[in-house]
Formats: C-alpha cells, structure tokens, sequence
C-alpha cells in the first residue's frame, strides 16, 4: 500500500492509509494476520473521496486517528468565484 499517513485499528490486526490506488487520494484498509502482522487477502475501501471541491488531497498535512469506533480525518474544501464585467468605451 502507498500511505501517505496510516493508523492502525486497536487490536493491531487493521491498517488504515491514505492510497492513490484507485486514481484518487482516498482512506483504504489492510487486513493483517494477528501473530505475524503479514497482510492477508487485498485492501478494501474505507472512504472514497473523488470529489474536486471537498477532497483529501486539498490537505497540506495527511493525519488519521482513531478513536473509539470512529476514523478520524481532515478534508479540505476548494471554491471560488468568477466575476464579469463589461468594460464601457469612452
């Protein structure tokens, strides 16, 4: 997995990680075993985030925590604002 940050689940046997793997910067998860930490099976999806306007990679800095039951994550939002005007000849 290419995490740019990663958590792992309290019992050790999750790893979460900010992956390009899809194409876009989203949250994704490796199962490992219990005893050796190996990974088991393939990375599954945790939070997708395709959006352009409020995304993962608007962020300078990458951090996941954990706590409880709940990932923790920041996201950025990007707006702006086009204005017209008529230019008058004189």
């Amino acid at each position: 997995m290419d995490g740019e940050a990663e958590a792992w689940s309290p019992d050790g046997n999750l790893l979460y990680v900010y992956s390009w793997r899809d194409g876009h910067l989203c949250i994704w998860a490796q199962r490992l075993h219990p005893l050796t930490k190996r990974p088991i099976g393939e990375p599954f999806a945790v939070f997708h985030s395709h959006s352009t306007r409020l995304s993962l990679s608007n962020q300078i800095e990458k951090i996941l925590g954990l706590g409880g039951n709940r990932l923790i994550f920041s996201m950025g939002e990007h707006t702006g604002n086009i204005w017209m005007a008529e230019w008058k000849a004189q």
